[in-house]
């Protein structure tokens, strides 16, 4: 009964959107499964479709394992490539082709007049997801579905998805501990508190032309350098008692911590700001290290993690025992953790 509740949580959770992104651990961990769960759900809606990569092929172009296929009711619109477009067997009335080119050739918008399954290759760039998003839109979808390629969590971004769900499993890890400890750990960085207000601004202010900003007091100092990727040196030799912010449009990665760690810096005092919890590419012991000495990281975008449906059998054949897996997760987090092959959608109407 806990678990319903938990998962009927999650459904009302959904009406309050208009866009979700469905993000995933790793290959395998359930997300064309959640994705035609949610289709199903919403079929006496119109709904919008399409892919960061591909999905739907009937097997795995990484992995060479079979895999669920995507299956459309009708009126639901997909943008996919043209090449996934040919290959489905779902009917279409084609409504757009788009100036968007994919190694697979133009996105091309379709409304399904008969139902079937359908292969879906998207773009593979945030502004071009957009795009599609908002042609989605255009044609009078009322719920759009962006799902994730491999690891892409990236496409959690919230200027590109009002919500996102989290897809985890054995195919990550056999490890029920381990496996509970990377979801938390991908979780925690997802959801890093929001830059108060005025700081928020200021990064929005500066950040237009920089990668790298320092602020003193009320001071701003822009980096010249291109990328935050290579940024440890000038981030290091810009710390002094009087910085407050360091700003970073880009990713703040592992190096980085590491290496303020090794300088022994004074992070107490300082707060680092990024665009949002994709951002943050860092180990979990170095995090927990940088935590642990003063360090604090805010964000300007907060993401909005709703669920996290989990997939407890991986591609070899292992069976996780989901119970025990479940109880683990929720005593960590408090937002709803689901397996969708439990429910009958009969159930949650």
């Amino acid at each position: 009964m806990e678990k319903l509740m938990d998962f009927r949580k999650f459904i009302n959770n959904l009406y309050k959107y208009k866009s979700l992104s469905i993000i995933g651990l790793e290959k395998n961990t359930g997300k064309t499964t959640t994705l035609n769960f949610l289709i199903n759900k919403f079929k006496n809606k119109k709904l919008g479709i399409t892919s960061i990569g591909r999905d739907g092929e009937e097997r795995d172009v990484v992995t060479y394992t079979n895999k669920p296929k995507i299956y459309v009711n009708e009126n639901t619109v997909v943008a996919t490539s043209k090449s996934s477009f040919l290959k489905s067997d779902a009917t279409f009335e084609i409504l757009d082709v788009m100036d968007i080119n994919t190694p697979l050739g133009n996105i091309i918008i379709g409304r399904s007049v008969h139902p079937g399954f359908v292969e879906i290759a998207g773009t593979s760039t945030k502004s071009q997801t957009i795009k599609v998003i908002n042609k989605l839109s255009e044609y009078g979808c009322e719920f759009i579905i962006i799902d994730g390629a491999l690891s892409r969590k990236t496409f959690a971004d919230p200027k590109i998805t009002e919500a996102s769900i989290l897809c985890t499993g054995a195919a990550f890890s056999e490890d029920i501990d381990m496996l509970t400890e990377e979801t938390y750990n991908t979780l925690k960085l997802l959801s890093i508190d929001k830059a108060e207000k005025d700081i928020v601004q200021l990064y929005k202010e500066n950040m237009k032309d920089c990668k790298i900003a320092f602020l003193y007091g009320n001071e701003v100092k822009k980096s010249n350098l291109k990328t935050s990727i290579n940024a440890s040196k000038e981030i290091i030799l810009n710390f002094n008692d009087y910085l407050k912010f360091v700003f970073i449009k880009g990713i703040l990665t592992d190096n980085l911590i590491r290496d303020m760690l090794n300088a022994k810096l004074n992070l107490k005092s300082v707060t680092f700001v990024v665009e949002d919890g994709t951002k943050l590419f860092i180990d979990k012991n170095n995090f927990e290290t940088f935590m642990a000495k003063g360090g604090k990281i805010r964000v300007v975008n907060n993401i909005n993690i709703i669920g996290v449906s989990v997939n407890p059998v991986s591609p070899s054949g292992c069976v996780l025992d989901y119970n025990e897996l479940w109880r683990k997760l929720k005593r960590k987090i408090d937002i709803p953790v689901f397996n969708v092959m439990d429910y009958d959608l009969d159930v949650m109407e």
